[in-house]
Parts: C-alpha cells; structure tokens; sequence
C-alpha cells in the first residue's frame, strides 16, 4: 500500500507541477496579463489572486474539516471542479474575447482554480500524513516535488517555443499553454483516485471544541514552534513583491529577449528539482528546522541578484540574461524548499488529530502577504526596480534571524 500511495503521489506531483509550469504564475501570466492590459499593478493584482486565493480560506476549511476521518473526497470534488476553470479560460482566449473580458475572465478561473484548490490542499496534507510514516516522509516528499520540478522543465520547452518569435501568435500561443495544463490537471486528479487513505484521529478534537477565534489563540499563545513558523512565513512571503517583476525587469529594463522567458522556466525548474532532491534528504536526516533556514538563504538571492543586474548589466545583454537564469534558478530553489521546511514543520508539531486545523491555519497566515505582489507593483509605479529589490531583500533577512529562533521538535532531533 506505500508503494502504490508514493506512486500516486509522484505522479499526482509530476502531472500537476507541469500544469503550473504551462500556467507560469512568474514566467508565463505576468506576459499574458501585460500582452491583455498593458498595467503592471494588473500583473500584481493577479499574483495576488494566485496566492490569496489558496492561502486565505485554509483556516476555515482546515476547521470545517477536522473532524472527518477521511479527506480523499472532499480532496477529489474540490479538485475537480476547480480545476475545470482552466479549461473554460483556455475556451475562452480560443474565442478570441475582447482583451478586457479575458482579463476578467483570467482572474475568475485563477480565483476559482486557487481557492478550490486550498480546499484539496488541506484535504492533500492531511492525507500524506497518515500514509507517509515519519522514517519516509521526508524523502517521499523530495521525491514528488522532484517530480514535479522535472515535469516543469520538459514543459519549459514548450512555453519558449509558444512565446517566441517560432510560435503561434496571440491568443493561440496562451490557447496552446492554457489547453496542455488543463489536461495535465486532470491528469494529476486521475492519479489523485489510486490513494488509498486510512481514516484518520479526530478524538479530543481541540479546534471542534473552540470558535474560530479562540482555537486560533490557543494555538499562538501555546505553541512557540507554531508561533515562529507563522512569524517566519510572513516574512518570507515578503519576496512576493517582487515576484512578478524579475521578468518584466529583464525584458522591459535589461533588454533580455521575450523568447528568453523560457529559458527562465527552465531554470526554475532546474533549480526546484535541485533543491527539492538534495533538500528533501536532509529534512529527513537533520528535520525540517533547517531547511527553513535554507529557505530564507535562497529566498534573499533573487533581489540582491536583480539589485546588481540593474546596477552592471544594463548594457549586456549577455551578463543579463546569465544573471537572470541565476534568479529564476533561485526563485525555484526557494519554491522546492517550503513544502519540505515550513509545511512539513507544520506536520510535525500539530497533534495528530489537529493536523487540517494547523495547517489550515498556518497557510491563512501565510496569506497576509497575498497583496504583496500588488504593494510591490505600486512601490514599482512610484519609485523604481532597484528600490523595489531592495525593499524585497529585507524580508528574508530579517527571516533568517526568526527561523535560527526556531526551538528543536521531536521530529527534528
């Protein structure tokens, strides 16, 4: 039964990651949003969409979840149905609508895809906890987000040819890239049917016994660990600012080519597949403590990297395009590591039973810094790129100082 659980799940992680490398959430949609409207706080308004949506509603759905003994079928109706908004946004730039109306229409299958898709992930977490022991959690882990991560860079290929000078033009190019990852999409929720899930604990449930309100006290006043978790992903979320502007920057400042875009895909899957193999390894042996801190390292690379771009690199495209395949490696390297630090931290400290409330609750705070990527479009209106680095920069900093706070847990010793 574990073996055909890791295989469900590194193909799940396999089929779904080469979605998101097709959907581009900081290659491919800042390009489409400013090919649509020509409005870089748009371009953060989307990334907004794309982590609000998943982050802010887990709290009450970790809650509404908690006391059920098996999650796969909420995990598969969500999915499901959330999922099948790609598909009607892919239909839609197939009709060739007015610009305006697929902007609208984007945010609305972004904002359905994201927030059903918080639902499967509570539902997902819960479930790999019950059927990845402790002595294989780790690796397991490493394994589908490798997965994942190599999917992503097949598909890099793909998304270069369609954005370039060789490809279709607009709107059949993002038609192309829209249409593959919604068949990938379902895909993943073919293999998501081959898990086999054994019920889970939910006696002497704390959050059924507490509003809202106060569970999420309880939780902060009686759990350091938890506590300097949330603390640390409010501060690394802090990146986002700055997200989806390393390739507008390179593009529109540094004169790198369009077609260069996946190029950078293919580095930020390279890099994620990199970090979550090594990563997932060491979470394993050392626990997830560390990872953390790594996390906050790679975190601090792209805008200190993008600072000095700005300052060297104006006038080489060479050294540009070399730097920015450096950041976009980064950014995937920060990416493969936060499922195998701040969320498997998360598992292992919540009780059992409490585990869909922690997690829940961990991703909701974690969704403070959804406008982010909107704060960072309007500091970028009003000042500048080297500015909006800078300002991005301070976050993991003072992150780092945070997660090196982090007391030991059972798990990590």
């Amino acid at each position: 039964m574990l073996r055909r659980n890791v295989l469900a799940l590194i193909t799940d992680s396999g089929s779904f990651g080469g979605a998101l490398g097709f959907m581009g959430y900081s290659t491919v949609m800042p390009r489409m949003v400013l090919d649509l409207t020509a409005s870089e706080p748009l371009v953060g308004l989307i990334t907004t969409i794309w982590t609000g949506a998943w982050l802010l509603p887990q709290l009450f759905v970790g809650r509404w979840m908690a006391n059920r003994p098996h999650k796969k079928p909420i995990l598969l109706k969500s999915a499901l149905i959330g999922r099948s908004g790609i598909a009607l946004l892919a239909i839609a730039l197939a009709l060739n609508l007015d610009k305006s109306w697929l902007f609208i229409l984007l945010a609305a299958a972004l904002a359905l895809f994201r927030g059903l898709d918080a639902v499967s992930a509570v539902a997902w977490f819960d479930i790999i906890s019950k059927v990845l022991p402790l002595n294989v959690r780790g690796r397991a882990l490493g394994w589908t987000q490798t997965a994942a991560f190599l999917m992503q860079f097949v598909v890099s290929f793909v998304v270069t040819w369609a954005l370039g000078t060789a490809g279709p033009n607009f709107p059949l190019n993002y038609v192309l890239l829209m249409g593959l990852a919604a068949v990938l999409l379902m895909a993943s929720f073919s293999a998501l049917l081959f898990l086999t899930e054994p019920p889970g604990d939910v006696s002497n449930n704390v959050s059924g016994q507490m509003n809202v309100g106060a569970h999420v006290r309880h939780i902060l006043k009686t759990d350091r660990a938890f506590r300097l978790n949330a603390i640390g992903r409010i501060l690394i979320g802090g990146i986002g600012l700055a997200i989806p502007f390393y390739v507008v920057n390179a593009t529109e400042v540094l004169n790198v080519p369009k077609n260069s875009i996946g190029l950078f895909l293919a580095a930020q899957t390279i890099g994620g597949a990199v970090s979550s193999f090594i990563l997932g390894s060491v979470s394993q042996r050392y626990g997830s403590r560390i990872v953390i801190r790594a996390t906050m390292i790679l975190g601090l690379i792209p805008p200190v990297l993008a600072l000095l771009l700005n300052f060297f690199a104006r006038d080489n495209v060479t050294l540009a395009t070399i730097g920015t395949v450096l950041i976009f490696a980064a950014m995937g390297a920060t990416d493969g590591s936060f499922l195998l630090g701040f969320l498997q931290h998360v598992l292992d400290i919540a009780p059992p039973a409490e585990r869909t409330a922690y997690t829940g609750l961990s991703n909701t705070i974690g969704g403070l810094t959804v406008i982010a990527s909107t704060i960072g479009g309007l500091l970028l209106q009003a000042t500048s790129f080297p500015v909006l680095f800078i300002a991005t920069a301070l976050f993991p900093i003072a992150g780092l100082a945070v997660a090196w706070m982090m007391p030991s847990v059972k798990h990590d010793e």
